[in-house]
């Protein structure tokens, strides 16, 4: 299993910069949006799991890849990194309160026929999974905006706020929203990418009805660190465009080769080796590195993570930081998510039945996710928040459903992968060290 676990993440990327960070400890989010005590009834979950947790992991891996090929898409030339474990626990959370085929849907790009107690189990463990090396922070957190209850007449679900309270320890705040409130969201979110990601709300809309937000932050310092030795300040790196940029070049002896028939590659792992940083470079140099993700197979990170050898192999990395954002919808949809993102939707978990009115509607508006990356001689920095807008109008008129010697010099993909369970946390490439 652990072998698994490097599989497809090669990408898996992000998380930056560890110059002799502290650790972090999983914990419920605080600020003022508190995580309060269930105390009232919990909406109703089959007790029965479908899948198994290998199933599951299988599952979410390919999601991980798919998602990483779409966002490839119209980014040629671009630094991207995306983290589908974000994904994966923000959109677990809005498809507790969905039902029927706009479940499914949501449901079955993350692991195909999976019911929601697969959904909750799965997050329950990767998340202990994740968290207890101590350099993993993961916060979830729930803002209802208290003006749409009031025009569309509706409460939001109690036992479903209680569902997400005692499974996701998320937060939950209840706001008018305004300049202020989103100050104490922007400020909630940096606190919990230790301030990595700052102003990822850029305005607020009289039609959200809740804002569903995941945040992680990895901080991890090298095993066995770069010395001054092992850092050539004006080393070289040629670009997508095959121009040559100047970057701080990593250099090192690692004992983890990876191979296949046409990439090579390495692992250079972090301290306690829960998290690994995982290299894929191409064999053919003309090969843009984003059209050789898109040709891969499935199961190519799989094979590739499987084929590590205890061998010498020379290597060099160079130091980069970047941001990047993504808004998901369109990716989304291009894997099967659709109608979450349609008024005819089902989301009516989300609200108290006694005031749901023939007229009103629960979509997704939706699904922001803003990442940031440091990687140094020290170790890596990263982090991510998905923002998942969910939208609730009244509306006369319902639309028709839709029918149904590894040298990294040049662009290369990387992931930053859980050893423990083979899964990428981030994934990503990087074709320029500039900063784009």
């Amino acid at each position: 299993m652990k072998k698994k676990i490097c599989l497809l993440l090669v990408f898996a990327l992000i998380l930056g910069i560890g110059l002799g960070y502290p650790g972090y400890k999983d914990a419920e989010a605080k600020s003022k949006a508190s995580a309060s005590k269930v105390t009232g009834k919990v909406m109703k979950i089959s007790k029965k799991s479908k899948l198994s947790n290998e199933k599951m992991i299988s599952d979410y891996n390919t999601f991980s890849l798919k998602a990483l090929k779409e966002t490839l898409k119209g980014e040629e030339g671009k630094n991207v990194m995306i983290s589908p474990a974000s994904l994966m626990f923000a959109l677990d959370m809005a498809a507790m309160g969905a039902n029927g085929e706009t479940y499914t849907q949501m449901a079955d790009i993350m692991a195909k026929g999976a019911n929601k107690r697969d959904l909750i189990n799965f997050a329950k463990s990767y998340r202990k999974t994740l968290a207890k090396s101590g350099m993993m922070k993961i916060a979830n957190s729930l803002w209802i905006n208290n003006d749409n209850l009031t025009v569309n007449g509706v409460k939001v679900n109690e036992e479903y706020l209680n569902l997400l309270r005692k499974v996701f320890k998320a937060a939950a705040a209840s706001r008018y929203f305004n300049d202020d409130t989103k100050k104490e969201i922007n400020n909630w979110i940096a606190k919990n990418t230790n301030d990595m990601i700052k102003n990822a709300v850029d305005d607020l809309s009289p039609k959200t009805l809740m804002l569903i937000i995941n945040c992680l932050a990895f901080e991890g310092k090298w095993e066995v660190p770069y010395e001054s030795y092992n850092i050539n300040e004006n080393g070289i790196f040629t670009n997508y465009a095959g121009e040559q940029e100047k970057a701080k070049m990593l250099s090192s002896e690692e004992m983890c080769y990876l191979s296949s028939d046409t990439a090579q590659g390495f692992l250079k792992y972090y301290e306690g080796r829960k998290y690994a940083f995982m290299a894929m470079l191409p064999d053919d140099k003309n090969i843009p590195i984003n059209d050789y993700v898109a040709g891969l197979d499935d199961d190519a990170f799989e094979k590739f993570y499987n084929s590590m050898s205890r061998q010498s192999v020379n290597t060099l990395t160079p130091a980069f930081t970047f941001d990047y954002g993504i808004k998901m919808n369109d990716m989304l949809k291009s894997l099967g998510m659709k109608l979450p993102f349609d008024p005819n939707a089902d989301f009516f978990k989300m609200l108290d039945p006694k005031t749901i009115s023939p007229d009103i509607v629960v979509y997704i508006g939706s699904v922001i996710q803003k990442t940031h990356i440091e990687l140094d001689e020290n170790g890596t920095k990263a982090a991510a928040v998905t923002i998942i807008d969910m939208k609730c109008e009244a509306t006369a008129i319902r639309p028709e459903i839709e029918k149904k010697s590894v040298i990294l010099n040049r662009p290369f993909a990387f992931a930053i992968m859980d050893t423990e369970t083979g899964t990428p946390v981030f994934t990503g490439v990087v074709n320029t060290v500039a900063g784009k």
